[in-house]
């Protein structure tokens, strides 16, 4: 019995979540094939050619095989059907346009052929002519540049379609010392009669920004392509720490501060002392 070459081939590094998709359901179709080789009978599966002059390049056999009455017999064939494992290794008899031919359309199924190995090239191979025969089995004749072909068309039906690509961004607008300072003076001159000292301009920094980093802005960003191309794009942005914000927590922390209520009641005296002699 024959045994596929390149089934034993390493996964391709740096592979893109569509490609790997792709290649899962590939690697599906050739284990699938795989276990019929081992499933017993002298005859495995076969895969069709797509014909004596069809895009599948075969070596024409001079003699059949006694194993498989389908394999391939010649260029005079109408019809050309190969054992599946011949034509697995048949990657290895391809000339350098046949490889070239092959590369190219794997691009142009979205697989980015760059940093490929020959294995990885080999393994590829495998899975189609293993989906090939998968419909071989179920008395379809597709070759695997057929297969191929699918997965190019689907692509190309995929990239004139609009998709709606939405990005997330979190992002936090920290106050400086300055800026820290500068608010909680103005909030002590006004609540407490004076200006802040040092440690109480540092304490309400630390407050500050602890409330700052809790609460980070989240702009959300929809764009809307066909294939490649941007069609329109739009963002919204919500949280975040405002300046009015930011003002009132330098209000309730002076607030806090024990002579703010002593200078609230010697204000509000003093003005009704001062209304009372107006008034008077």
């Amino acid at each position: 019995m024959s045994t596929p070459v390149g089934s034993d081939a390493g996964g391709m590094g740096g592979m893109p979540p569509s490609q790997q998709k792709q290649q899962d359901g590939i690697d599906a179709a050739r284990n699938r094939v795989a276990s019929a080789l081992k499933g017993g009978g002298t005859a495995g599966p076969t895969t069709y050619s797509g014909g004596s002059m069809g895009s599948f390049p075969v070596v024409p056999q001079k003699a059949s095989n006694p194993k498989n009455p389908n394999l391939y017999m010649g260029v005079q064939s109408p019809i050309a059907f190969m054992d599946y494992s011949d034509a697995v290794n048949m990657y290895y008899m391809w000339d350098q346009k046949t490889r070239n031919k092959f590369m190219s359309q794997l691009n142009l199924a979205g697989y980015d052929t760059t940093q490929m190995r020959d294995a990885d090239v080999a393994k590829l191979w495998a899975g189609y002519v293993g989906v090939s025969a998968q419909y071989q089995v179920a008395g379809k004749n597709v070759t695997p540049w057929d297969v191929l072909g699918k997965d190019i068309a689907q692509r190309s039906k995929e990239a004139s379609q609009p998709r709606t690509v939405t990005a997330t961004q979190q992002s936090y607008n920290i106050s400086t010392a300055e800026d820290a300072a500068a608010l909680f003076q103005g909030a002590a001159q006004t609540l407490l009669g004076r200006d802040p000292t040092k440690a109480e301009q540092s304490r309400f920094k630390s407050i500050l920004n602890k409330y700052e980093q809790a609460n980070p802005s989240t702009t959300t960003t929809t764009s809307t392509y066909v294939g490649q191309d941007l069609q329109n794009q739009s963002s919204t942005s919500s949280g975040g720490v405002s300046a009015a914000a930011q003002s009132y927590i330098a209000q309730e922390e002076a607030k806090k501060n024990p002579e703010y209520g002593a200078y609230q009641a010697a204000t509000n005296g003093m003005n009704w002392l001062i209304e009372m002699i107006g008034g008077g």
